[in-house]
């Protein structure tokens, strides 16, 4: 529990960090893997050059079997934009805290997606991502798949 609140709390201090050195966007999305889990996230990023991003989101399970679950991950983001379409695809780590009785998990993912700017400065996105999930009982492992809305500042 001590190394969750950890990294949790590292990954408070990385969205803080972004947001301080000027985050590039900030956003909401939903998202569902294929047992019916719906997730709910929030999401910072930081242009690290032309063609890498930092990324922090934090996001809780609202549905199903692990209704309280809750991801923080930090990823990096490698993408190519376009002035109609920004694709990309990255990795990351976090922690996962699972609702009770409560155990904490190692999270590594693999995301690949789009973002496509309406009208300056918002945006929608699609990703999916692939989230796999240790902890002392084993690890799991699956897709979700994720669409929503973004702002640039």
């Amino acid at each position: 529990m001590k190394r969750v609140a950890r990294i949790l709390a590292t990954m408070g201090w990385l969205a803080a960090v972004t947001l301080a050195v000027g985050a590039a966007t900030a956003g909401i999305a939903v998202g569902v893997d294929p047992t019916g889990l719906w997730l709910v996230h929030a999401t910072t990023e930081t242009a690290l050059s032309s063609s890498f991003d930092l990324r922090a989101e934090v996001g809780f399970a609202v549905s199903g079997g692990l209704s309280g679950l809750m991801l923080a991950t930090a990823s990096l983001l490698f993408h190519v934009p376009t002035p109609s379409v920004d694709p990309f695809a990255g990795l990351g780590v976090g922690a996962a805290l699972t609702p009770p009785p409560f155990t904490s998990a190692l999270v590594l993912e693999a995301v690949g997606g789009v973002r496509i700017p309406v009208f300056r400065p918002v945006g929608l996105l699609a990703q999916a991502r692939y989230l796999i999930r240790g902890s002392a009982a084993g690890w799991t492992a699956g897709p979700v798949f994720e669409a929503g809305v973004y702002v640039q500042f």
